[in-house]
């Protein structure tokens, strides 16, 4: 949503180097000074052999959804930025579609960005994870799919804005499983820079695979990539749920009294 936000102010504001890196260095200094209000991690108000055997704290299983869920994320990216970064190029040859049409896609995308991060919010614990992100994955690998064969420039718009907001979903639910498995943030700190990784190799490879085979293999390419990605993050985020569970219903004890107070 922040970056739904920044998106939206820095062509306000100016596209100068001065005016979006002083956006960002002034969003950096609100967070410096609003961290101090976060709580505390629940492993910091335990002790004793209670603490050491916290629910999915380090075991071998824990360790493995982690490591898998970053791995999985990465190539999940490298996915969905492929078709990023060949959108517009894509929506000029194949559906005939002009740089005001794909302006109005970026704007109307991050609205629905907007839209999507809000529902979840509104929606809380009611619908669970695990559901949800299968849910957004098939989808989001079916408008890849399309959006490789259409050719109707209206219907391209659709495909991409629709893309763009399940994939915010889908971005959503992968990031709270990766909190789910471990509340320190173990593996919630690392996931966005593995993000970025499988990111920057999206431009190069979405551009090679789409003028070596064309659009619509890049499509399926794109959208078979995600289906077998699917299942590991589909079963890392049912293990996360478990552990959720488990932390519920075995609730630390030795409690720092002064903490409450």
């Amino acid at each position: 949503m922040i970056v739904s936000v920044v998106l939206f102010v820095v062509p306000v504001l100016g596209a100068g180097m001065g005016s979006a890196f002083g956006l960002l260095a002034g969003l950096a200094l609100a967070a410096l000074f609003t961290t101090a209000w976060l709580p505390g991690s629940p492993a910091s108000t335990t002790d004793g052999p209670r603490a050491a055997a916290a629910p999915g704290k380090g075991s071998r299983s824990t360790t493995l959804a982690g490591l898998g869920l970053l791995a999985c994320f990465a190539l999940w990216a490298l996915s969905e930025d492929s078709l990023w970064a060949v959108a517009a190029t894509m929506g000029a040859d194949q559906a005939r579609l002009d740089e005001t049409g794909m302006g109005l896609v970026l704007s109307l995308s991050t609205l629905g960005g907007l839209l999507a991060s809000g529902l979840i919010g509104l929606a809380g614990r009611r619908l669970g994870r695990t559901a949800p992100l299968a849910v957004a994955l098939v989808a989001g690998a079916a408008l890849k799919m399309l959006s490789g064969t259409v050719t109707d420039p209206g219907l391209y718009m659709a495909v991409i804005i629709a893309w763009n907001t399940i994939y915010m979903l889908a971005f959503i639910y992968i990031v709270a499983t990766a909190a789910a498995l471990d509340a320190s943030g173990r593996w919630s700190a690392p996931v966005l820079g593995v993000y970025l990784i499988g990111s920057s190799f999206a431009p190069f490879f979405g551009t090679f695979l789409s003028a070596s085979a064309g659009y619509d293999v890049l499509g399926y390419v794109l959208a078979g990539m995600t289906l077998v990605l699917a299942v590991p993050l589909i079963l890392i985020s049912r293990l996360s749920v478990r552990i959720d569970r488990e932390a519920v219903g075995n609730p630390p004890t030795n409690i720092n009294k002064a903490a409450i107070v």
